[in-house]
């Protein structure tokens, strides 16, 4: 009876290391509708600019704040061409992968100080 189940506990962890090497090493491909990360750093890019924009604007009505912002995100879907369910998905999509995020931060974080740097902000 030993014999078995040692040979059973082997069976199944091996089983489970395959399966956790398996689910590391293939990637997860995010779902259909998803905004390429390229793109999601550039909306992000835009959003934080107009955050800045706003605060800069030290106005002392928080709906005033609110509204100029969201008017601002308006113009932000129409010329990245999506929509904020399509935002509101693909945020959570990357919020949920803590590494592409990350690395569409670093991106982000490089579009700014290239915007800096060539004076092409607009606040």
């Amino acid at each position: 009876m030993k014999f078995t189940t040692g040979i059973t506990l082997r069976a199944t962890l091996l089983a489970l290391l395959t399966l956790l090497l398996s689910a590391c090493s293939e990637e997860e491909k995010p779902p259909k509708g998803t905004i390429p990360a390229e793109k999601m750093a550039d909306i992000l890019t835009d959003i934080h600019l107009a955050e800045s924009r706003v605060n800069r604007l030290q106005l002392k009505s928080l709906d005033s704040s609110l509204m100029i912002f969201n008017r601002l995100k308006t113009d932000i879907w129409k010329k990245h061409k999506v929509d904020t369910t399509a935002y509101r998905e693909s945020y959570s999509y990357y919020m949920s992968h803590p590494e592409q995020m990350t690395a569409i931060y670093e991106k982000v974080n490089k579009k700014i100080e290239v915007r800096e740097k060539s004076n092409n902000i607009k606040l």
